[in-house]
């Protein structure tokens, strides 16, 4: 027996999903009349499942709904519930699964390039330094949609980023949020490298619940060479030798220090400050010469997802299933 769609939302809410989630899957045209109709709660089942990643057929009884996917997502530096894990890999999978469907494919890959023959490839065209913009456009150019969430599956737990493998092609979602392009360029850096290292199998995710930055020399020897590759895309080097002269230990001072060196060795200014951040530990030095570095404060967010907007093509998608990405992207329908 199908329960009413006030009960079927709490038993959603009670296996911790997000009411932010919940909310953005629930569909546009669901009415309080519709609660009579058998074949509106079906489709609103189903609906809810393709989504957010269940097994429709948990949905139409009173038992616990069950998510699809787990078994095949690796984990990196997760310290929640183990309950949580088949919510965050069955919701990136399904929204993966969405942004591929809206996204052209490209007949190029990058698994098994190296990092410098990116970043060869990217400073070819002109570019002063490879920035978070490059690596966005690097992404969407080869089929790659990169996105950043608005809408978080769980309440309890946010992750940094993620990448999953759907029928051969990959997807990337950015969870992190920063007020300066340079920690988002890292970790999208950080996810290009897990896709070109061939660490995401096909049906697979691979999930970095904490940034990079905040765990040190990781232990994990997929996020170790992860890294590695990140910096070298980034810098040109898979361990940047920096020495800060002076008084270099004064945020602005830093900086332009970072503005120089970067200048004379094609980094952006706000990747070296991080690496003396990363290589000294001295985060706080390193975070307030970003606000040196750049102009002001930014969303970066919005960046990233008007980015993404105009690269997908959601015509591709149902109404239904577009207004959720649109919602998922906090970008109103």
């Amino acid at each position: 027996m199908t329960d009413s769609a006030a009960s079927f939302r709490k038993r959603l809410t009670l296996m911790g999903l997000s009411e932010s989630a919940i909310s953005a899957a629930w569909p546009e045209w669901w009415s309080d009349s519709a609660d009579a109709s058998p074949s509106a709660q079906a489709e609103l089942r189903f609906s809810i499942a393709r989504k957010l990643g269940l097994d429709p057929r948990s949905l139409f009884d009173n038992g616990a709904p069950r998510f699809v996917w787990d078994e095949s997502a690796k984990y990196k530096n997760f310290s929640g519930s183990p309950g949580d894990r088949p919510a965050i890999a069955s919701f990136g999978t399904a929204l993966a699964t969405l942004l591929l469907t809206a996204t052209p494919a490209s007949e190029t890959s990058i698994v098994g390039t190296s990092a410098l023959e990116l970043r060869h490839a990217m400073l070819a065209r002109g570019r002063p330094f490879v920035e978070l913009r490059d690596l966005m456009a690097l992404s969407w150019g080869l089929g790659i949609p990169v996105v950043h969430l608005r809408v978080y599956p769980l309440t309890s737990k946010r992750m940094c980023a993620m990448s999953a493998m759907v029928a051969g092609r990959f997807a990337t979602l950015l969870a992190r949020d920063a007020a300066y392009p340079a920690p988002i360029a890292f970790h999208l850096a950080h996810e290009i490298a897990h896709i070109a290292l061939g660490h995401v199998q096909d049906g697979g995710t691979i999930i970095d619940m904490t940034d990079p930055t905040d765990e040190g020399q990781s232990e994990d020897a997929e996020e170790s060479t992860a890294d590695v590759y990140a910096l070298e895309l980034l810098t040109g080097r898979p361990k940047p030798d920096i020495v800060v002269h002076g008084q270099g230990r004064s945020a602005r001072e830093l900086a332009r220090q970072a503005r120089k060196a970067g200048a004379a060795n094609q980094i952006e200014p706000g990747t070296l400050a991080l690496c003396v951040g990363f290589l000294t530990g001295d985060w706080q030095l390193a975070n307030a010469a970003l606000r040196h570095i750049y102009s002001s404060a930014q969303a970066v967010w919005e960046q990233i997802n008007g980015f993404a907007l105009h690269q997908m093509q959601l015509d591709r998608l149902p109404e239904e299933s577009a207004s959720y990405v649109r919602a998922v992207l906090g970008s109103p329908s």
